[in-house]
Order: C-alpha cells, then structure tokens, then sequence
C-alpha cells in the first residue's frame, strides 16, 4: 500500500446459529514485534441469517513517511460483549513509498 493512502476494511460474515449481542472488531497492529496501534469498532447486534452481513471500518490513512514505511502484522479479532471470541485471523501489509505492480 502507497504510504498516505486512505483505505477501508470490508468484512463479510454469518451469523449461524444464536444471536450475537455486542459484537465488536478489534485490530491491533505491529510493526517488528511492537504494536504500533490498536483499534476497536462497534459491529452491532446480529441475528442468524443465511446472507452475509456487511462490516466496513470507517476510512483511515495509512502511515507515511521514511519512519513509517516496512511491514506490518495486523491481529483481527471479533468478540462481543460476553467476551466469547467469535473469529481471529493475522494479515500483513506493506507500506512503501510508490505504488508496485
């Protein structure tokens, strides 16, 4: 990703059986084993249905600058309001200074 580039993050999920109450979307991100940042969002209250929902974060800036540019490992939860841990996964992003093919 270009360095000060605004990006969302779009998440489609089910709700299969119960619904869930509270759910919340938790990212915290690292950089060399450090975090860097941490953001909750509020998700909402959900039913089981056989769609997907819909979740996008609101639209953030990248970091930029020499300092800012490397690799980035984000931890992805959601959770919900009795604590239960519904879904974890980790991806990484690279910041740069030019957009590459």
């Amino acid at each position: 990703m270009k360095e000060g580039a605004e990006y969302r993050v779009k998440i489609h999920f089910k709700v299969n059986k119960d619904i869930v109450s509270g759910l919340k979307y938790l990212q915290n991100t690292y950089r060399k084993g450090v975090k860097v940042d941490k953001a909750v969002f509020m998700v909402g209250s959900y039913g089981p249905r056989p769609e997907e929902y819909e979740f996008m974060t609101p639209i953030e800036e990248a970091p930029k600058g020499m300092v800012a540019r490397g690799n980035y490992c984000n931890k992805s939860l959601f959770t919900d309001d009795d604590k239960h841990n519904h879904l974890s996964w980790e991806w990484n992003l690279a910041i740069k200074k030019e957009w590459t093919e």
